[in-house]
């Protein structure tokens, strides 16, 4: 090989630049095509118009599960391993649980103005009653009263 001088780098073609560019440009594009596609393409149900979990327990055994639970949670409130604030939090979220497995709504994952909306006013207005003390520190609760209106929640639900 006469002349052979080694590897020759793409600045000594024309034009390098652009292609180089054009080059990314595509490859973005069908990179973002995919992610759009996979965004964009799956059907999304308003929570209205979702099936219900169609797994349902026995409410018997439920209202026994969650007082057993709402007891543990007094229990270690009495005994200083929650404070008021932790006490509230962990109510709501025991209660939220038990309306998702005893109707099947996602009340688990929703906010006090969905719960609100939903076919749950029983739920609802115990969690609104645990949102203050919960998520503001200057608002003390009373835990006692919170126990006894979860157990209540519980015991009533039909």
């Amino acid at each position: 090989m006469l002349n052979d001088r080694g590897f020759f780098g793409p600045s000594q073609y024309t034009w390098w630049v652009v292609y180089l560019v054009v080059g990314v440009v595509l490859v973005a594009a069908v990179i973002a095509w995919y992610v759009f596609a996979v965004r964009f393409s799956r059907t999304r149900l308003p929570p209205a118009d979702r099936r219900p979990n169609p797994k349902k327990s026995d409410p018997q055994q439920l209202q026994a599960k969650y007082s057993g639970l709402i007891d543990e949670v007094e229990a270690e409130w009495r005994a200083g391993r929650l404070d008021d604030r932790a006490t509230h939090s962990r109510l709501s979220l025991l209660l939220r649980f038990f309306a998702f497995e005893s109707s099947g709504v996602d009340a688990h994952v929703m906010t006090l103005a969905d719960l609100q909306r939903s076919p749950l006013p029983q739920v609802a207005g115990a969690v609104g009653e645990y949102y203050p003390p919960a998520f503001r520190a200057d608002q003390p609760g009373d835990p006692a009263h919170a126990l006894e209106t979860a157990r209540l929640v519980v015991r009533s639900w039909n």
